[in-house]
């Protein structure tokens, strides 16, 4: 699977397998949200929630470990960083759902 497959969905990625457990129970949240979340690995293992395998480590090491990537559908990145538990996760995923690109103020000469 490529990223840019990914499109169409509010994207989360993981790379802490206890986070992953936590989330895990809150899936259909995730999807009444129009979000997906993955745990991000090194290698393949058994996960909680799709595993995304990144054999390189290229989006792994970018990921802190107790942290997470929140993209919009459009696979703009909206948080990458850490995060306190699942329910700040959910917040970024609410905040990220939550922004319409078609919605920006136009700029305004007389500002």
């Amino acid at each position: 699977m490529y990223l840019p497959d990914l499109k169409g969905k509010i994207l989360v990625l993981l790379r802490d397998p206890g986070m992953a457990q936590a989330l895990a129970p809150r899936q259909a949240e995730l999807a009444s949200l129009e979000a997906q979340a993955f745990l991000l690995a090194q290698e393949a293992w058994e996960s909680p929630l799709p595993l995304l395998v990144d054999p390189e480590g290229h989006l792994v090491c970018v990921i802190p470990e107790r942290g997470v990537l929140v993209a919009d559908p459009f696979l703009e990145v909206y948080h990458l960083g850490p995060v306190e538990g699942v329910e700040e996760i959910l917040d970024w995923v609410r905040f990220t759902g939550a922004q319409c690109p078609e919605c920006v103020l136009p700029e305004a000469e007389w500002l």
